[in-house]
């Protein structure tokens, strides 16, 4: 294997990290899976082509050029942390095909998918929940006296009758916050007529927002969810840390702060709710 594969596969490695960075865009998991599928490809296709004359080992150096890369860049974003999976899975890939190849083991490669698998659906989550959310504020925050809005009038929190409250927090340039209003909705529509109330929690941070605006969007996204609406100065995002959204926040009937979190683990955490009962 000469310096000119050498650089090939350099620049094709680069090349296929370049070109899939913008499906971050659609979230970090569908990165994560098109950036595995796509090295895996890759890995396999260089090992067949070089490993027979140059040995195992020497072809996959080469494709170590997007990890190097990307990690340097690291050094200097403020969420790192955050989108780790998408690196890390992807060289997990590389590794899953590389033993394959060398060993020809399906055990070894069945073993391996299956931790993949699991890494990428269940443990991408707990990592995106702890980094995000680990370090705020839970059963120390209580918001009993924070006032919200509607289309009518301003009350407290304490004001609302049910015994334990679910504000989804968002503001309008957040499209995340957005896309999953659909799953808030169905969030709304399992506990409606329980004690348990799930809202719509607009945050206005943008000159000129109002209660209307966030009605406006939730109905575009065809809800029908109760808004109330905050301004930028509310409590409500400094007493609980959100600089960030979305955010979901459960608070029981005296309104302390139980959970502070993501949709999907506030789902988690209303079914134990449930199940304690």
């Amino acid at each position: 294997m000469n310096k000119k594969d050498q650089l090939l596969l350099w620049l094709l490695s680069l090349a296929v990290w370049g070109i899939l960075i913008p499906i971050r865009a659609y979230g970090f998991y569908w990165a994560t899976i098109a950036h595995s599928i796509a090295f895996a490809i890759l890995t396999w296709w260089a090992l067949h082509r070089f490993a027979p004359r140059a040995g195992f080992w020497r072809p996959l150096i080469p494709m170590l050029a997007p990890w190097m890369f990307e990690l340097s860049l690291r050094c200097f974003l403020s969420d790192s942390l955050l989108s780790l999976p998408t690196t890390v899975f992807p060289l997990w890939a590389v590794i899953t095909v590389a033993l394959f190849y060398r060993y020809r083991k399906i055990w070894l490669l069945l073993a391996l998918g299956m931790l993949f698998l699991l890494g990428i659906t269940e443990g991408q989550k707990q990592w995106y929940e702890w980094v995000r959310f680990g370090d705020k504020p839970v059963f120390a925050v209580n918001l009993a006296d924070c006032e919200v809005s509607d289309s009518t009038h301003t009350f407290r929190l304490s004001e609302v009758k049910s015994d334990y409250l679910v504000l989804d927090v968002w503001y309008s340039a957040c499209g995340v916050c957005i896309n999953q209003m659909p799953d808030v909705q169905a969030l709304h529509d399992e506990y409606k007529g329980s004690n348990i109330e799930v809202v719509s929690l607009f945050a206005c941070l943008l000159k000129g927002e109002t209660i209307s605006d966030g009605y406006r969007i939730v109905n575009e996204r065809g809800c029908d969810i109760p808004v109330y609406a905050i301004d930028k100065n509310s409590p409500i995002l400094s007493r609980c840390e959100i600089s960030k959204y979305p955010r979901v926040l459960i608070l029981n009937k005296e309104r302390v702060v139980i959970f502070n979190g993501s949709l999907d683990f506030a789902k988690r955490k209303l079914k134990e709710i449930i199940k304690d009962k």
